[in-house]
């Protein structure tokens, strides 16, 4: 008997490191490195969050992560904010809700800080700092990094604040 356990214990062994080695050996190989919402090739800017105009309703999901994708809409808030609509690309679509679906057209937000005018009396002692300016362009593909949130008031989640705002070609 203990001789048929061993060969069932060798032939299980052996598919499975057979199947790994497969696996590995012929993974899809692409001419740009995936990302992925968990890595990050930039540090996320912990200081801006001295900045942000009530930080109590966004709910952190992720401290910070990077995602690529391109502007559809750029719009300026009365908190000195700019909120702009991000599709994203199709590796990162699960970072969506279905508040981002139903409320934003699909995409994820991203929300740079005092950006613009404050014309908001609460909103403007937040925003006294020199931090990173940001000039997005309709339709340009972007690497964002920033914080990962769920904005509370809202329920879509959101990349804010952002950190970093680079062109891709």
């Amino acid at each position: 008997m203990k001789p048929a356990r061993a060969t069932v214990l060798l032939l299980l062994v052996g598919g499975c490191s057979f199947f790994v080695t497969y696996r590995l050996s012929h993974a899809p190989q692409t001419s740009e490195p995936q990302a992925s919402p968990q890595t990050t090739s930039i540090q996320c800017d912990q200081s801006l969050w001295q900045y942000v105009y009530n930080p109590g309703g966004l709910q952190v999901l992720d401290p910070c992560i990077s995602v690529t994708g391109s502007v559809e809409e750029v719009r300026k808030e009365a908190d000195g904010d700019v909120h702009i609509l991000f599709r994203l690309d199709q590796q990162f679509e699960s970072l969506l809700n279905e508040k981002n679906v139903s409320r934003q057209h699909g995409d994820l937000v991203l929300e740079p800080i005092c950006q613009g005018r404050v014309r908001q009396a609460d909103a403007e002692e937040p925003c006294r700092y020199n931090g990173p300016y940001f000039e997005p362009q309709i339709g340009q593909r972007y690497l964002v990094s920033g914080a990962y949130v769920r904005d509370a008031d809202h329920g879509w989640n959101e990349l804010h604040p952002v950190t970093s705002m680079q062109p891709v070609r």
